[in-house]
């Protein structure tokens, strides 16, 4: 996988989101054009005394997700001619730049994140007995 660093966002919320560019070539001149966004949350600083009550704790939300957990999302667009690939990647970006970075620099999004995942890798442990 070939993968482009295409911009970094500081976020309110002290996260970073960094934009890559994963497009790959199809056949002839078209192209799978793909976005994607990532955030690295690390455990230690998604927790603050405030929602310390309602989550384990940080040691035993590393031993279950590791000390970092990483937020992804993926845009694509498949069949785009070559010379539109630019245009299409930067439309993606902007979308998901308007659509959703209100809601990735909330000052709750580390830690409702950091819920979710949690509650998804008990949901899976549950499944696995």
């Amino acid at each position: 996988m070939n993968q482009k660093l295409i911009k970094t966002i500081e976020l309110e919320n002290k996260l970073t989101l960094n934009l890559y560019d994963e497009s790959v070539r199809m056949i002839g001149d078209r192209w799978i054009v793909t976005l994607v966004a990532r955030i690295k949350v690390a455990v230690d600083k998604a927790l603050t005394p405030e929602n310390r009550s309602s989550l384990p704790s940080k040691d035993e939300i590393a031993k279950m997700l590791g000390k970092e957990v990483v937020f992804e999302q993926k845009r694509n667009r498949i069949f785009v001619d070559k010379l539109d690939k630019t245009n299409v990647l930067q439309e993606l970006s902007d979308t998901f730049i308007e659509n959703t970075l209100p809601y990735l620099s909330h000052a709750d999004f580390p830690q409702r994140f950091l819920a979710k995942k949690i509650k998804e890798e008990k949901d899976k442990q549950l499944y696995k007995r």
